[in-house]
């Protein structure tokens, strides 16, 4: 089953500037990746449920990622299809939100490719979401500081923890080279890095 790790970057309207969100996975949480650096979210690309009709209302990109946002930024509980009917997406306010600010570019999803670990042999969708700040701001403005697998990080200047860290190339590089980070997440970071110019474009 492959993973969907997405680098969500929050674009400043009038400067053209970014900063991306950026997770430490807590040891005592979770069973993998222990103490490094990741992007956030992150999950596996599979339906909400067993169910059959989850199978076709789930196989979605796009929604996987939606449902991931929800859980591990806003802190909401996973969506596992237990209530026993599918997600009725287009009813569902946070969903409608992003779909009606993607509507009016404001915000972007891209897929910049599968990545293939060496040792596991686990495939990864490299993601990237742009979304502009105001709307980053209104959809996002409680994102939670500590969630399930550990803890969103910020600079120091920071007021909030959804302005997350700098997305410059000072940045870029020391998460690269000098810290622990996933492998996903530093191949995206890497990527988006290289094309920032075209997905930060309006």
């Amino acid at each position: 089953m492959p993973a969907i790790e997405t680098l969500t970057l929050r674009r400043q309207r009038e400067t053209g500037r970014a900063t991306f969100l950026l997770h430490w996975r807590d040891p005592t949480k979770v069973a993998t990746a222990a103490g490094i650096y990741g992007l956030i979210p992150a999950g596996e690309f599979q339906p909400s449920s067993v169910a059959s009709w989850d199978t076709k209302n789930d196989f979605d990109l796009w929604r996987n990622m939606v449902r991931e946002y929800s859980e591990e930024l806003l802190g909401e509980p996973e969506r596992d299809g237990s209530q026993g009917v599918p997600i009725q997406y287009d009813e569902w306010p946070f969903y409608g939100s992003l779909e009606k600010a993607r509507s009016q570019s404001k915000v972007n999803a891209y897929c910049l490719g599968i990545g293939l670990d060496t040792l596991t042999l686990t495939a990864t969708l490299l993601t990237a979401v742009v979304i502009d700040d105001d709307v980053f701001d209104d959809i996002f403005g409680n994102t939670v500081q500590i969630n399930a697998e550990g803890a969103l990080v910020t600079a120091i200047e920071s007021t909030s923890v959804s302005e997350g860290v700098p997305f410059t190339e000072e940045t870029v590089k020391r998460m690269l080279t000098s810290e622990p980070m996933a492998s996903p997440g530093a191949c995206i970071l890497a990527r988006s890095w290289q094309f920032r110019d075209h997905i930060l474009s309006r």
